[in-house]
């Protein structure tokens, strides 16, 4: 998991700490919880994750489909969710 550096103390101490929201979606930025959610749900395609979280169809066509049927197919196998994150880069913001 990606983590960040939080300033804990005058003196340039630091800690680490988790990152809060990992995103599944970049285009739409949607977080990985509200996706395990509506898998947990009954959401058993990648459209029906569409449909319950506006994750997979954005404006890059939907680089994290793959991810997001990794997801269905780790949890239709073992009852559990990937824990690595995406490892692709967000798609670059066309102008």
């Amino acid at each position: 998991m990606t983590e960040k550096k939080q300033k804990t103390s005058p003196n340039n101490q630091y800690q680490q700490r988790p990152q809060k929201d990992v995103f599944v979606c970049y285009c739409n930025r949607v977080p990985k919880e509200p996706i395990e959610a509506a898998i947990r749900r009954g959401c058993d395609t990648p459209m029906k994750i569409f449909d319950a979280t506006n994750a997979g169809v954005g404006a890059c066509g939907g680089s994290c489909r793959p991810y997001l049927q990794k997801m269905l197919d780790q949890y239709a196998a073992t009852g559990d969710f990937p824990t690595e994150p995406r490892h692709d880069r967000p798609p670059k913001k066309r102008s």
